[in-house]
């Protein structure tokens, strides 16, 4: 969703976009209602055997299938580069072997390499054989890298730190029109009951922020409250992970009837797990729907370690509520703070959705991202 806001504006014949995941072969666009315009190849093997193939060289502990496997993927961008005259090539985190494989193939052509890291690539991978594959790629990333551009300002402090470059931050941008126009044009039906409302993937980076507040809603006495969850995860996964209780799980949305969900929520929450198989990711972090929780004008509760980078900026702004400890009684305390401060909580409402604007504003963001590419 990020790169269909930010490249949305840029004619579609001026860039392509390349992929491991083939949508149209599984008949759906994962989390996202919608992909940018420009051309889009699909590369073979799919990502279903790749992680196949990488489960098998963790087991065997294989240097050389990884490299091997990052040795063909180089070869299939570069071949694609070559036929569409590309003269900048960006690589985007969240996979194994794209970014570095992105690096060679613009370092073997001569042509200008720009990391784009949604999350810290060397943290992202929790196997010991698989980090110290990605530590290497890293360290050959940043020596070559014309740009990099981050999410956020934590992220940029790391990089600088680990390796003395200087990143572009480019939050992860929300079209405040599109926003509006969807949360006025989706009717919710009235239901009984305090709801906190969580909109959004759930994993192993998130389950122990909702078992505290699962247990934290049970604590404030509130008898009508509810988690109400809207996530692709199915219901049986999620409570197999210890989301239930007073929780409703609801169908996944499609991305358009998301603000108005959110703007019906008497408690936004914004959740990162205190205890995770990658701690560094947790702190650099920066979830996707923030902007959109910023601009639903309800308070947000964030509930994450106090040295991620979701809970320093909305202590920084008094933006939302933070409980940055481990701790369910101070969860509890928090949700009931919330509902008994009428003037408070309009506040910091309006504080957020000034910080949306101002932060998170889509024709600022997109143009930062044009001005680096130009």
């Amino acid at each position: 969703m990020v790169l269909y806001h930010i490249l949305k504006e840029i004619p579609r014949e001026n860039y392509c976009l390349i992929t491991m995941r083939n949508f149209h072969q599984y008949g759906n666009l994962g989390n996202c209602s919608k992909t940018p315009g420009g051309k889009m190849y699909f590369l073979f093997p799919d990502y279903q055997v790749i992680r196949f193939l990488v489960r098998i060289a963790m087991k065997i502990h294989s240097s050389r299938l990884l490299d091997l496997l990052l040795k063909i993927r180089t070869y299939q961008i570069k071949k694609i580069i070559q036929r569409e005259k590309c003269s900048v090539l960006i690589g985007c985190t969240g996979e194994l072997f794209d970014p570095p494989a992105t690096c060679r193939a613009a370092k073997e052509l001569g042509i200008s390499f720009y990391l784009y890291a949604f999350d810290l690539y060397s943290s992202q991978f929790s196997d010991p054989h698989l980090a110290a594959f990605s530590k290497k790629r890293e360290q050959e990333m940043m020596q070559y890298a014309d740009r990099i551009i981050v999410p956020n300002e934590c992220m940029q402090k790391i990089y600088y730190q680990k390796y003395g470059v200087n990143a572009t931050v480019i939050h992860n941008p929300c079209d405040i029109e599109e926003y509006e126009r969807f949360a006025s044009s989706v009717s919710i039906p009235a239901s009984q009951g305090k709801k906190i409302v969580y909109t959004g993937g759930i994993y192993d980076a998130h389950f122990s922020a909702f078992h505290n507040l699962l247990a934290a809603i049970d604590m404030t006495g509130i008898a009508d409250m509810k988690l109400h969850i809207y996530s692709p995860q199915s219901p049986r996964y999620l409570k197999k992970n210890g989301i239930c209780g007073p929780v409703i799980i609801h169908e996944h949305l499609p991305n358009n009837q998301v603000p108005a969900i959110q703007r019906d929520a008497d408690i936004l929450f914004l959740p990162l797990a205190f205890n995770s198989p990658y701690p560094e990711v947790i702190k650099t972090s920066a979830p996707g729907k923030t902007a959109e929780y910023l601009l639903a004008k309800k308070p947000i509760l964030v509930h994450a370690p106090a040295d991620s980078f979701i809970s320093w900026y909305f202590r920084k702004y008094t933006c939302g509520y933070v409980v940055d400890e481990d701790d369910k009684e101070k969860l509890s305390s928090c949700i009931i703070n919330i509902f008994k401060d009428d003037p408070e909580m309009t506040r910091i409402a309006e504080n957020a959705y000034s910080r949306g604007i101002v932060d998170f504003n889509l024709t600022s963001m997109s143009k930062r991202f044009h001005d680096l590419i130009k």
